[in-house]
């Protein structure tokens, strides 16, 4: 028990005893009351609050950074040319609500195209993350989202249009390692859609693995 919880409990036991022995007035009594009483909810709040938050080990509800290197292949059910792309993901977590996550990552990538062009897209994304399950150990999460940014195919890749614009949709799930210290490894699946938002192409789809570390 800490020194406000016990201080808290050493002054209920004081006015149950003024009131045994009658030496508490009605007044001085409601004095006493409205004035150290209101400190009860606040200290159960407290003590809730800590249980719960040591339950999750170095699951802290705080912001986070850290990165992830992915390489994946494409969806050869979709995409008629052969499709390779390796990539470097930079993140920021914020939390939300409960086990919601708003994380933005910047997308700095390579795509090699079999019988085209290869090209590079620079963009920004922004993903929902859902936590499920977790525990001490680490935690489970789905993900969504999407974002835009520049590619360098133009008319060189006709399965993204040729703005220079592209925007990434994307899912996935994975899984976060407590390795202490608020370090934690993380690691993936994520399905990337690539292609231009403002025309009708048929944009190009992979499979990706992701490794990465938040801190």
């Amino acid at each position: 028990m800490n020194h406000l919880s016990t201080r808290c409990f050493l002054e209920h036991q004081t006015i149950l005893e003024l009131l045994r022995k009658g030496g508490c007035t009605g007044e001085m009594c409601e004095k006493t009351v409205s004035k150290r009483y209101w400190v009860f909810p606040f200290v159960a709040f407290l003590m809730v609050g800590s249980l719960f938050s040591a339950s999750y080990g170095e699951e802290a509800n705080q912001s986070k950074y850290g990165f992830s290197v992915f390489g994946g292949r494409g969806d050869t059910g979709h995409n008629k040319p052969r499709v390779n792309v390796y990539g470097l993901l930079p993140r920021f977590d914020l939390p939300l609500y409960r086990n919601w996550y708003l994380e933005f990552e910047g997308n700095f990538s390579y795509w090699g195209i079999s019988g085209e062009q290869d090209f590079y897209f620079l963009g920004v994304d922004a993903n929902i993350l859902f936590k499920p399950i977790e525990r001490k150990w680490g935690s489970l999460f789905i993900l969504a989202g999407g974002g835009f940014g520049y590619d360098s195919a133009g008319k060189r890749v006709i399965e993204i249009g040729d703005s220079h614009v592209g925007g990434i949709y994307q899912a996935g799930a994975g899984i976060y390692y407590y390795l202490g210290k608020g370090l934690a490894l993380r690691v993936e699946y994520r399905f990337y859609h690539v292609s231009d938002p403002f025309r009708g192409d048929r944009g190009l789809n992979t499979h990706n693995a992701l490794l990465g570390i938040s801190f």
